[in-house]
Formats: C-alpha cells, sequence, structure tokens
C-alpha cells in the first residue's frame, strides 16, 4: 500500500506564476536579465521566501528586495 505524503514546501503551479511574475517585476525594475548571477540569487531568495510561508505579491518583492 502507498503511503500518503504531505509536502508543504511544494510549489503548485499558483505559486509559480506568483513567483514569476514578482520575479519579472524586481528584473526590470532593476534591468537584469534572467541569465545573470544577480537574478539568480533574487529567485533563490523568493523561493526561500514562498516556502517560507510569504504568500502576497507586495511581501515578497519587498522582501526578495530587502526593503
Amino acid at each position: 500500500m502507498l503511503k500518503s505524503h504531505d509536502y508543504t514546501d511544494a510549489v503548485l503551479p499558483t505559486g509559480i506564476d506568483l513567483l514569476d511574475d514578482v520575479f519579472t517585476e524586481i528584473l526590470a525594475e532593476k534591468g537584469l536579465c534572467r541569465d545573470c548571477e544577480a537574478a539568480e540569487l533574487i529567485a533563490r531568495r523568493l523561493f526561500s521566501l514562498y516556502q517560507s510561508g510569504h504568500r502576497e505579491t507586495k511581501m515578497l518583492r519587498d522582501l526578495a528586495l530587502g526593503d
């Protein structure tokens, strides 16, 4: 019998969409391309924030930028 596992840090499609929107907004604001080191650091920070429970666009943006 298969056991059910609850993956609370899983990022579902709606979460990916939210993170991509915030990420794209930050990159445009900062004038960064997606494949630069600074963009990678921002993406890592956004995922970490999301997985720690932050789900609001403004909060994610502000925390990712250190505001």
